[in-house]
């Protein structure tokens, strides 16, 4: 059931607890390649590391579990579950610098500007969209949501 579109979230008591998202878990078709990925392009510290799983940290402390399942097919568009993982950063010159290491592995990366919001869209090892965006909500509360992420994909390139 989706909420009226004029209506804001109620915030819940001072006493209630809250939750946070802390967590990802991506499934991957080759570990080691998506630990150099995830490493390279978002500065990611490598907390643990098994044989078919590992535990990265981001430089905020969100943690990203990557899971080897072995060679698959890419989930396609649509599908039920995750479908981006969404980072965002405050700087400029630190979108710049991401969308360069991104785009060392998908040369299929662009950028694009919406509703004063900086994009950068690549993909990971397996395929999965990555978008990055500039300035993050902490310091832009977003007022709209991106067509994109509606569903409504145009051609940006």
């Amino acid at each position: 059931m989706m909420a009226e579109p004029d209506r804001q979230p109620q915030p819940g008591p001072a006493s209630a607890a809250t939750a946070t998202v802390a967590s990802s878990l991506v499934t991957v078709s080759d570990l080691a390649r998506s630990v150099n990925f995830y490493c390279d392009v978002f500065a990611c510290q490598v907390a643990l590391h098994g044989q078919d799983t590992a535990l990265l940290l981001t430089p905020g402390g969100f943690q990203i579990y990557l899971r080897s399942k072995g060679q698959s097919r890419r989930a396609r568009v649509g599908a039920t579950g995750v479908q981006y993982l969404m980072w965002a950063t405050d700087s400029q010159a630190e979108l710049l610098r991401i969308s360069q290491r991104l785009f060392a592995y998908d040369v299929a990366t662009f950028s694009y500007t919406e509703d004063g919001v900086s994009f950068v869209e690549g993909c990971d090892p397996d395929g999965g969209r990555v978008l990055v965006a500039c300035p993050s909500p902490h310091q832009l509360p977003r007022k709209v949501i991106a067509p994109r992420l509606r569903g409504r994909l145009r051609s940006l390139r």
